[in-house]
């Protein structure tokens, strides 16, 4: 009787672990969610840790290179922007989808 017993305070301990493992997988496979700021690096940072160019260089900041991060800047804009539409666009279709699923009768049951 007392086997029993251990027995399956283990099982729910096994089980209280498993459905917090769940719990947390669960919301990491959540979308992301667009933020109010994208991450650009500043032009310093772009110069120093991307192109890898010396300091005085950076500092200098020459017309080419202030055209480089400028076209590098407005790609990773665009990118964030289309990004943050996807996932619009995918949560949407995610809404749509189950509010169809919903109902019942409906084509694909």
């Amino acid at each position: 009787m007392q086997n029993n017993t251990i027995i399956r305070k283990r099982y729910a301990a096994f089980a209280i672990v498993m459905s917090l493992s769940l719990a947390a997988g669960w919301e990491s496979t959540a979308p992301t969610r667009a933020s109010e700021h994208n991450d650009v690096f500043s032009f310093d940072m772009w110069c120093l840790e991307m192109r890898l160019y010396p300091s005085a260089r950076c500092d200098s900041r020459q017309p080419d290179d202030v055209k480089a991060y400028e076209r590098y800047r407005a790609t990773a804009e665009r990118y964030d922007q289309e990004q943050v539409a996807r996932a619009k666009r995918d949560l949407d279709l995610k809404q749509k989808l189950d509010r169809n699923a919903s109902k019942p009768g409906t084509p694909g049951k």
